[in-house]
């Protein structure tokens, strides 16, 4: 009797270490770039992922690295269906580094988020987000039926890496403390005004940038921990006398100091349009700026003599078609197709958070350009 109880536990045993179990799925990421990377997204399809791990709806993940500790991820989309498509993680490597990472099944660790962003009703439909390096705002209908016009983008300049939206709007609004003035965390002293602000985009029409006003609707597709994307609509508006509307996506990934920026305008006649990214430039102040064709413009603030300088940037992958001062603003230009995607990043940095002069905030600028036009190169196995 001992003996088949014996035979019976070693071959359930045989059994159990014979029957098929999930094996890790391998990811090998090279960055190409001549360069250094560091928290850059390495970013999969989901539903690959999914298959090749053959996961349930209700399983989830682990992603580490070679030393084994685990990576913060996030699962984001790509669209208004809210349907998740892309698995992203950050990942440092030095320029030609590869380094493989691992994706299993399991219960993974709560990460801090790293972003944020939400409508804020109490301040007039301000919209507002960050990361733990910068911040942004752009303005919503209740400021508009004050009067106060814009569809500029503005820049929050922070020196933190705490997420500080709710807690500046809430002593603001309380009379505690204004965020118009730095308080050990950074503040709000960009002027947008009537104007694109910090790398909004519109038509141009015969040398005249063709405005849009507040946005009319904003809704978040994703927000962290890594990763916040919005969506802003806009009341259609002339343009050459003809009706554009307009659609933007905005994205905002954790380290970074450049949001994605997706426009999209749509006109009755499909005619090719003349668009302008631009940055607003301060009145009757010396013109401190940067342009390359091959996609990059950049202006320096005039100093503030208590805050300092914000220094301010748009990437174009595909360059610009020219660059030209007018308006108000250093722009640039570019022929678009009516109803497809254009896309570009734009940011901005502070003295008094890393960057010591234009000089070298234009050389972060270039790198930056450098990351975007050779992103990391990934294989799974």
């Amino acid at each position: 009797m001992q003996t088949k109880i014996f035979t019976l536990l070693l071959a359930t045993a045989l059994f159990i270490g014979c029957s098929p179990s999930k094996q890790a799925l391998i990811v090998e990421v090279n960055n190409p770039a001549s360069i250094d990377k560091e928290n850059e997204m390495v970013e999969l399809d989901w539903i690959t992922v999914q298959q090749k791990l053959s996961l349930s709806a209700e399983e989830t993940i682990i992603v580490t690295g070679d030393n084994g500790q685990q990576l913060p991820y996030q699962l984001v989309t790509n669209d208004k269906t809210g349907i998740k498509e892309t698995l992203i993680f950050p990942v440092s490597l030095q320029a030609g580094q590869t380094a493989t990472f691992q994706i299993t099944t399991g219960e993974p660790e709560t990460f801090t988020p790293l972003v944020y962003g939400r409508l804020v009703p109490e301040r007039k439909d301000d919209f507002a987000w960050e990361n733990n390096r910068v911040a942004f705002r752009i303005y919503g209908p209740a400021l508009k039926a004050t009067g106060e016009i814009s569809n500029g983008m503005d820049f929050w300049a922070k020196k933190t890496e705490s997420l500080v939206i709710d807690k500046w709007y809430k002593d603001d609004l309380a009379g505690v403390a204004s965020y118009h003035e730095d308080h050990g965390e950074g503040l709000d002293f960009y002027k947008v005004g009537r104007t694109l602000g910090l790398g909004m985009t519109a038509p141009l029409d015969n040398d005249t940038l063709c405005l849009g006003d507040n946005f009319v609707t904003a809704e978040i597709l994703d927000n962290g921990p890594l990763r916040i994307t919005l969506i802003l609509t806009y009341d259609p508006y002339e343009a050459g006398g003809e009706t554009i509307d307009e659609v933007r996506f905005i994205s905002l990934d954790a380290y970074r100091h450049f949001n994605k920026v997706t426009n999209v305008f749509n006109k009755v006649d499909a005619d090719e349009l003349t668009v302008a990214t631009g940055i607003v430039m301060e009145k009757d102040k010396p013109e401190i700026i940067f342009g390359d064709n091959s996609g990059i413009i950049a202006y320096e603030t005039p100093a503030d003599n208590v805050n300092g300088t914000i220094y301010t940037a748009v990437i174009h992958p595909d360059g610009f078609r020219d660059i030209k001062v007018a308006n108000g603003h250093l722009l640039g230009l570019n022929n678009y197709q009516p109803g497809t995607s254009y896309t570009y990043y734009a940011g901005g940095g502070w003295s008094k958070a890393g960057f010591d002069s234009f000089e070298a905030w234009i050389q972060f600028v270039k790198q930056e350009k450098e990351k975007i036009d050779q992103p990391f190169t990934i294989q799974i196995k």
